[in-house]
């Protein structure tokens, strides 16, 4: 009886040791200890960007070195003109000083200079008072001259005085290299004389016999 009760005793001490489990490793937290939150971590934001805003003139500081809106791009310069002397003999070269911008080409401002009056006692002016320049068009070595027709009412000279009148014109303006010859127009529209004496259907060159 003895011998039976013995192994029967030791078979259930090891099936209740083999269903025994070991702790774990990690045991759980207690219920007593604070679980502690941590901070709750907010994506960086960029602050936000305010679009350009356009350049206009009132956000635009000027320097120096602009120039303004509405100063004129002139130019002065020293051209020769002809003016005929007061004894009537010959024409004389004086020098004047122009002023060239935008409105006004260098070739239109010398034929106003020679309409002026002279400030020198020994030259005379020789265009009509109420003579009033319309254009002067310069184009492959031939320059246009066209005044209005008070030219031709207020002409009183004769053959003498028509020659200078011309010839100031024609010496001035080929006294730029780019100028060869000179046409005459009245009104837009092409005359033959200008009072009687000098043929001005065709284009003139230099009168240079007038200077001498």
């Amino acid at each position: 009886m003895k011998k039976i009760l013995v192994p029967a005793m030791l078979a259930l001490l090891l099936f209740a040791t083999g269903c025994e489990q070991p702790p774990p490793e990690n045991p759980p937290a207690s219920p007593s200890e604070p679980v502690q939150n941590k901070p709750e971590v907010k994506p960086e934001t960029k602050p936000e960007q305010k679009p350009a805003e356009p350049a206009t003139d009132n956000n635009v500081k000027s320097t120096g070195n602009q120039p303004a809106k509405n100063e004129k791009n002139e130019q002065s310069m020293n051209v020769k003109v002809y003016y005929p002397d007061d004894s009537g003999m010959k024409l004389v070269e004086v020098s004047r000083e122009i002023i060239v911008d935008g409105s006004t080409d260098k070739y239109t401002a010398a034929v106003e200079t020679l309409m002026q009056e002279p400030s020198e006692e020994n030259l005379t002016r020789i265009f009509p008072k109420n003579a009033a320049l319309r254009s002067v068009k310069v184009r492959e070595g031939l320059a246009t001259v066209d005044f209005d027709g008070s030219i031709l009412k207020g002409f009183v000279g004769g053959s003498t005085g028509e020659e200078f009148l011309i010839g100031s014109i024609v010496d001035t303006l080929t006294n730029f290299p780019e100028v060869k010859r000179v046409k005459f127009l009245v009104d837009g529209k092409e005359i033959e004389t200008l009072s009687g004496h000098m043929d001005l259907s065709t284009p003139l060159e230099r009168m240079g016999n007038l200077t001498e």
